[in-house]
């Protein structure tokens, strides 16, 4: 299995599944207790996508209403996974709807978080942005895609303007070599 930058623990899985049950039952506190456990990450998938930190940051906020608005559709399992995905559809529609192009600075993105959000300064994630960035440009994009966007194969191809065995080679090449680097140093 491959551990990627945004490492999640069991602990916040539950207290993110613990909030949106809180904001299910009408605790508008667990709204912000859920923007300050999760915005960082929320603001990186949003970013992932748009290219653009202030629009970014508008698909943060669309991405709170639709949470607080659709809540009663969560029921259970991982909380985590359902706001990240609110967040990549509402991003991707605001893309398409305003016919938003996209660039390529994939980099730009390991140092997004605040000094408060503790699973990104730790020792795993200084082991993973190094390993991260002895692959080339299109590898890490690829890597970024899938397991930070959860896009499939078939969208990266599009995304990376490839065709998908290409897409798929690009992707196997980078998980080959990030298993590789990170063998030895990811710590439990």
């Amino acid at each position: 299995m491959l551990i990627f930058l945004f490492v999640i623990t069991d602990e916040e899985r539950s207290l993110i599944n613990d909030l949106l049950n809180r904001i299910k039952n009408g605790d508008e506190l667990a709204l912000e207790q859920l923007y300050l456990t999760a915005s960082g990450r929320m603001l990186s998938v949003a970013l992932g996508i748009m290219r653009n930190i202030d629009l970014a940051k508008d698909v943060l906020q669309d991405s709170f209403i639709k949470i607080a608005a659709n809540c009663d559709k969560f029921f259970g399992g991982n909380g985590y996974a359902w706001i990240c995905k609110i967040v990549k559809n509402t991003a991707l529609n605001k893309r398409a709807s305003e016919k938003i192009r996209t660039h390529s600075d994939i980099d730009s993105f390991f140092d997004l978080s605040d000094d408060e959000d503790f699973s990104y300064n730790s020792d795993n994630t200084i082991i993973i942005k190094d390993a991260m960035m002895n692959l080339s440009s299109k590898e890490r994009h690829a890597i970024w895609l899938k397991y930070y966007n959860e896009m499939t194969v078939r969208e990266i191809a599009i995304e990376l303007d490839l065709a998908k065995s290409t897409a798929q080679d690009i992707i196997s090449r980078a998980e080959t070599k990030l298993k590789t680097l990170l063998k030895d140093n990811i710590k439990s």
